[in-house]
């Protein structure tokens, strides 16, 4: 039994020996799915940031640690001669397992798969004077999917696309609102 053993913490040494870290950054389009029902005006669309951290064990399995900027969603109305605003903003900390295939010469595939403790914002104006603001902190399920390409053995360009959900709180309860970020960006492997 204790060759058994030893034999494990061996094997796991070894694979931490051999392990890689890496960090990245990306920017590129973010979307919020919020209901625009009854709106004269309602932007879905924003521009996001990732910034992400991460310990490759094998040369297929990495744990990530990360946070990405969804930035808002802005709407507007008109209701009672009120003009109405509301502004979602979303921001989110990551907690992840990444599974990175090859496809190509030089490019890899990723999956990412995890935990974000999402921090959601909602803030509603009449006439421009704040009548109702609220933040919600939640966990949620996070995905990710992504194309890495190898330009020298430590430094690749990535596109992706990241999804989590922002739950806020509102007058007639509670909302869920899928985000997503669609984004191009550089990783830096040492």
């Amino acid at each position: 039994m204790q060759k058994y053993i030893v034999a494990a913490l061996l094997a796991g040494l070894a694979g931490t020996a051999a392990a890689e870290r890496y960090v990245g950054i990306g920017a590129g389009a973010s979307h919020f799915k919020v209901d625009c029902a009854g709106l004269d005006r309602c932007d879905k669309s924003d521009v996001g940031v990732k910034f992400f951290g991460g310990y490759r064990y094998t040369p297929m399995l990495s744990v990530e640690a990360g946070y990405i900027d969804f930035g808002k969603s802005k709407s507007t109305g008109t209701q009672d001669g009120f003009q109405l605003e509301g502004v979602l903003k979303s921001q989110a900390l990551l907690v992840n397992a990444a599974v990175k295939a090859p496809l190509v010469a030089g490019v890899d595939g990723v999956a990412r798969i995890g935990l974000a403790r999402v921090h959601a914002s909602l803030d509603q104006r009449a006439d421009g004077n704040v009548i109702s603001s609220t933040t919600r902190e939640s966990w949620q399920p996070y995905v990710g999917l992504g194309l890495q390409y190898k330009v020298r053995p430590d430094v690749s360009v990535d596109l992706g696309v990241d999804m989590t959900r922002a739950k806020v709180d509102t007058a007639t309860g509670s909302t869920t609102s899928a985000v997503r970020l669609v984004n191009a960006g550089v990783t830096y492997g040492f």
